[in-house]
């Protein structure tokens, strides 16, 4: 079990919804995170953007793809969400869809958009002790998303500062370079380290910040720490007793995505991870979950 601090210092097991919860409810919705919520979460995870005037909105696309978005008015599908206002946003219908690879999942009809304002005061009236794992969508390839960086995590900053939650909260990216200016910005928010199998830890890769792999750093665990996360957030694949090891051995929490298997949710509890993150957070609770004395 990981030291710091974090869901887990109370020595619970952190259960983390994804997106809301997305294998029971239609993806970041406000309808998705209550279905977390209401399955028991220790956490919840969602993704950031930045509008075409600034507004942070909880969205994972870049683009509005046609399975997810529904117009009411202009179409807008396929258009860019850092191309839009929140006003253009808000004409679309992200919650009557449902997604094939999801049986299980229910639509939200009429849902639009959310700001993270909005999100984070839903969430505090329902489940104000649940932590916020908070992704911000940078990608460095990308020079408009690298362009909006700071741009992105001062707007997130702002927003958990505003709702009382830099305790309660991860800054959480696949771009490293985030965590390290939030470490600059506010070092005292917790910064979590996501990596992708393949994609993350691999030579010249653009993802780690100032952390060479294979130069500055030889393991992915000591580069995450090198850029100040407090949690590393593997892709489960990557996950082992020896990851964790070598993670509890830098510092850092292990945060493993996306777990959907119950039995793959026992292994990884086995081999000592700190929480994890599920699109069904009432499987992992009921899997999971210590029985009340």
């Amino acid at each position: 079990m990981a030291s710091g601090p974090g869901p887990w210092a109370s020595g619970r097991f952190d259960v983390e919804g994804h997106r809301g919860a997305k294998g029971l409810v239609v993806e970041n919705t406000l309808a998705s995170f209550a279905a977390a919520y209401d399955a028991g979460v220790t956490g919840v995870e969602l993704d950031v953007r930045l509008t075409a005037d600034g507004e942070v909105v909880v969205w994972h696309d870049p683009v509005l793809l046609p399975p997810k978005c529904r117009p009411t008015g202009p179409d807008l599908v396929g258009a860019r969400v850092a191309e839009l206002t929140l006003e253009q946003l808000r004409t679309v219908d992200v919650g009557s869809q449902t997604l094939a690879g999801f049986p299980e999942q229910r639509p939200s009809p009429g849902a639009r958009i959310s700001t993270l304002d909005e999100v984070l005061a839903h969430g505090i009236e329902r489940a104000p002790d649940v932590w916020w794992t908070i992704e911000l969508k940078v990608n460095p390839l990308d020079p408009g998303e690298s362009a909006g960086r700071r741009r992105l995590l001062e707007g997130v900053l702002a927003s958990v500062h505003e709702a009382g939650l830099e305790r309660q909260c991860f800054m959480h990216s696949f771009d490293w370079a985030v965590l390290e200016l939030s470490a600059e910005l506010a070092p005292d928010v917790i910064r979590s380290a996501l990596v992708e199998a393949s994609v993350t830890w691999v030579p010249g890769s653009p993802w780690t910040g100032s952390v060479s792999v294979g130069e500055s750093h030889d393991d992915v665990c000591a580069g995450a720490a090198a850029v100040g996360a407090g949690v590393i957030s593997p892709e489960h694949v990557l996950v082992d007793a020896d990851f964790v090891q070598r993670a509890h051995a830098a510092g850092l929490a292990v945060l493993p995505w996306t777990v959907n298997e119950p039995a793959r949710m026992v292994e990884l509890v086995e081999a000592g991870v700190d929480g994890l993150v599920s699109d069904y957070p009432d499987r992992a609770v009921s899997v999971l979950a210590p029985t009340p004395a």
